[in-house]
């Protein structure tokens, strides 16, 4: 076991497994909808590792195998999920990454975005299309409304500030 060439292939076989299950996790974690259905998915990762390293526990170049798909497979939930949950939110506000993740949760909106996903279904509208008799009405001035706008200068004229 303490053979270069038995190290360097468990690594191997070890960044591989990290890999696969981060694609398989990530692929799942975007189907998750509702939380619960997320830890459910976290426990069933544990708890095949566990199947699998009772089976692999005479072979061990291959204990890198359930220890890597599991490693990569939790995290790639994470990253489909979408959201910081758990011990993730710890880990999201201390390193200050997955910004998007960490205001999902605070928001409160992400499962309803990925019930939407899920279903197909498009993304409410979040801006208010107005026309040329609306705007002129509330008092707005524009182009578009019959306000006069300066005409730019091209960009070889523009002053640098």
């Amino acid at each position: 076991m303490t053979d270069p060439a038995f190290i360097i292939s468990f690594v191997v076989l070890f960044v591989f497994c990290v890999y696969v299950g981060f694609s398989v996790g990530n692929t799942v974690g975007e189907r998750t909808v509702t939380t619960r259905e997320y830890w459910g998915l976290n426990v069933a990762v544990i708890a095949v590792c566990m199947l699998v390293t009772a089976m692999l526990g005479a072979l061990p170049l291959l204990y890198a195998v359930p220890v890597g798909l599991m490693a990569g497979g939790i995290t790639g939930l994470k990253m489909g999920f979408g959201e910081s949950v758990g011990p993730w939110a710890f880990i999201d506000r201390f390193f200050n990454i997955n910004r998007a993740h960490r205001d999902t949760t605070k928001g409160g909106v992400g499962e309803a975005r990925r019930r939407r996903r899920r279903e197909g279904a498009s993304a409410p509208d979040v801006i208010s299309v107005t026309t040329d008799t609306d705007a002129s009405a509330s008092g707005h001035s524009s182009a578009a409304a019959g306000g006069t706008q300066r005409p730019r200068r091209p960009a070889k004229q523009r002053k640098k500030r």
